[in-house]
């Protein structure tokens, strides 16, 4: 699998565009349904019989249920093409007639269209017609770009402007490595926060993929070195997601049975099986604490790498007296849709 064809299969995930949209196509991703998301055939043919293979194409509705929908173009480049902006705009000419041809354009008979390049070669992208930043229209409904297509330069893009928690993002920053520790170190971060921000069988599904990824584009990110080693090591290391909660959920029982004894031990030094029962009342509840806690911190962690770390101390506070895990779990969710640590609070606030 070449370097493109490898960028082009990731993005057949729609998480993976979920997560493009929501990190990088600014204020657009507040207008959209994500569970709408579909994709479309990638090759259109004109009405003078002109054919255009492009790599991905999605289409996802608004959310405020108008019938209006995005269009969203996405071509992945090694290689720098300087004839890139016209292509661009021939591709996006022959999709909007495509589907007004077809009869589907969205419901007042327009068509939305977000052309994004993604660049990941280790030359800078030198072409006209990127712009790094998507405006809504002054009306608020429709993206505006500058240029033709919208730019992301992976190894371009600076790590603290980009996206925390956001899989696109670990994405340029594996691209963007430059030796074998800092891609391990890229790939064990990776798989620290994505059990926790997707349900486990997802989770498992984009480690899967970003893995066969990594196998095709390794050798281009570190070359000269043994990156087949180096991938299938980073695979034994870092197991399936599901099997490090099962394995978590394993040590948790354990933890409860320590507990539990050294509750029985407690009670059993003071001689008394009144002692006894409280010593075993007492390391059930150090054994719920421990595990509430657990949960609090983990929480304060993802807050503090998305938004910044006031925003995840306040969170510590509020949470600090919570003992119900269902509220844990509806944080968590918070911290992953939420654009901002303001946004987070407010929402723990008006619950």
């Amino acid at each position: 699998m070449d370097h493109d064809a490898a960028w082009k299969r990731l993005f057949g995930l729609p998480i993976l565009v979920e997560h493009l949209l929501r990190g990088f196509a600014g204020p657009v991703a507040g207008l959209l349904d994500f569970d709408t998301l579909r994709q479309l055939s990638a090759s259109w043919v004109s009405a003078d019989r002109r054919q255009r293979h492009g790599d991905a194409v999605w289409r996802v509705d608004y959310g405020d249920g108008t019938g209006r929908s995005l269009v969203l173009l996405l071509e992945f480049q090694s290689r720098v093409d300087l004839d890139m902006a016209p292509r661009m705009l021939r591709y996006a000419a022959m999709v909007q007639e495509h589907l007004r041809r077809q009869g589907e354009t969205d419901a007042d008979g327009r068509v939305r269209l977000l052309p994004v390049v993604i660049h990941s070669g280790r030359n800078r992208w030198t072409a006209q017609g990127g712009t790094p930043d998507v405006e809504l229209s002054a009306d608020g409904e429709v993206p505006m770009l500058l240029n033709p297509y919208l730019l992301l330069d992976a190894r371009r893009l600076t790590r603290e402007h980009l996206p925390r928690l956001n899989i696109v993002a670990a994405l340029f920053g594996l691209d963007a490595a430059r030796t074998e520790s800092e891609l391990a170190g890229h790939m064990r971060e990776l798989s620290s926060w994505l059990p926790a921000a997707l349900a486990p069988e997802a989770a498992d599904a984009v480690l899967t993929a970003v893995f066969d990824w990594l196998s095709a584009v390794a050798s281009r990110i570190v070359p000269d070195s043994d990156t087949a080693e180096l991938v299938s090591g980073l695979r034994r290391e870092l197991r399936k997601p599901e099997e490090r909660m099962t394995l978590l959920a394993e040590r948790m029982e354990e933890w409860k049975a320590d507990w539990l004894r050294q509750g029985m031990q407690q009670g059993v030094e003071r001689g008394m099986q009144q002692g006894l029962e409280q010593g075993l009342e007492q390391g059930l509840e150090q054994g719920i604490e421990h595990g509430l806690a657990a949960e609090r911190e983990l929480l304060r962690r993802l807050a503090e790498r998305k938004f910044d770390k006031a925003s995840a101390d306040e969170l510590a506070r509020r949470l600090a007296a919570v003992k119900d895990p269902e509220y844990f779990a509806q944080v968590g969710g918070w911290i992953i849709d939420c654009g901002t640590g303001a946004e987070l609070l407010d929402r723990m606030r008006l619950q």
